[in-house]
């Protein structure tokens, strides 16, 4: 596949992504998260089972292992998110799960052993900075919906750098249907320890979070995501995360009216430079530089 073209397969995914925080915002705010999440990784499951019965046949010990290694950061990313949801604003969800991008590299250096560049320093100072601002309104104390959305950004990195690990294993989209069936399970146990659960919402509302974010955010979104990895790195899935805050905040103020206010712009703008600045390849850099001397020069020439 054209690096490009999975790269753009990527960002629409993103934006039915940015689009779902505001579907899975109002349907768990009177709802539990479990149940929610219980009926969307079902339908999930259902459909990616009927979409790819054939590769199903393939499983082996292998697609199980790397499924579950997946699985079990996926299901505590986006369980530790939806719960966020209900606490905290669409943007400022969108923007401390946008720290992911940072998270990566950090932790390919902890897990992997793998350098991290200088500039990755002054992003996450960059992005500590925005945190700081958009907590500025809560006494300079992350609300519990900011504490469950930065859990969900840790779950989430895990996550991608898995995905990468096992991008070359065969079989991948009977490795999501395996993992979308492990997040089923996950969200079943979680709600039969739920007291007094309400399993049939008789709310449109509800529904209509669910399947939007089955089927564009979750069937849509995961197939896309580990079939593409085999073709572009952890840093550019990484960017396309970049995009998902503002897909999300643009859905929150058109179709909910969310008031975006002065600490969330300033706050996720800073995360959101923090994450181009990890993006930003220091030969780029020089070039950009050198191109802008050169610029000057022949403008300062063609004065005199």
């Amino acid at each position: 596949m054209n690096k490009n073209l999975a790269f753009g397969l990527l960002l629409l995914g993103m934006a039915f992504m940015g689009v779902a925080f505001v579907f899975v915002k109002d349907a768990v705010t009177s709802y539990s998260p479990f149940v929610f999440l219980f009926y969307r990784f079902l339908i999930s499951t259902v459909i990616l089972s009927v979409i790819f019965s054939k590769n199903l046949k393939q499983i082996n010990i292998r697609t199980f292992e790397a499924s579950f290694l997946c699985g079990i950061p996926l299901f505590f990313s986006i369980f530790f998110q939806t719960i966020g949801l209900r606490y905290t604003s669409v943007a400022n969800s969108a923007f401390i799960t946008g720290m992911v991008v940072l998270l990566i590299p950090i932790f390919k250096l902890i897990f992997y052993k793998k350098k991290v560049k200088f500039i990755i320093w002054i992003s996450c100072l960059v992005a500590a900075i925005g945190l700081f601002i958009i907590t500025l309104k809560n006494g300079l104390q992350l609300n519990i919906g900011d504490t469950w959305t930065f859990a969900c950004a840790i779950a989430l990195a895990f996550y991608v750098l898995q995905t990468g690990k096992f991008a070359e294993a065969p079989n991948p989209m009977a490795r999501v249907t395996i993992i979308m069936a492990i997040c089923t399970i996950g969200s079943l146990f979680g709600e039969m320890m739920t007291v007094d659960a309400e399993w049939f919402p008789l709310d449109f509302n509800f529904w209509k979070g669910v399947i939007f974010s089955a089927i564009f955010g979750t069937v849509y979104m995961y197939s896309v995501q580990n079939y593409v990895q085999r073709f572009i790195s952890e840093e550019k899935v990484a960017l396309a995360y970049l995009t998902e805050p503002i897909f999300a905040t643009v859905s929150a103020v058109i179709l909910i009216d969310e008031k975006v206010n002065i600490n969330t712009f300033l706050g996720g703008g800073l995360i959101l430079l923090a994450m181009f600045l990890s993006e930003l390849r220091t030969a780029n850099l020089k070039r950009f530089l050198n191109s802008t001397k050169i610029v000057k020069s022949s403008s300062n020439s063609s004065k005199i």
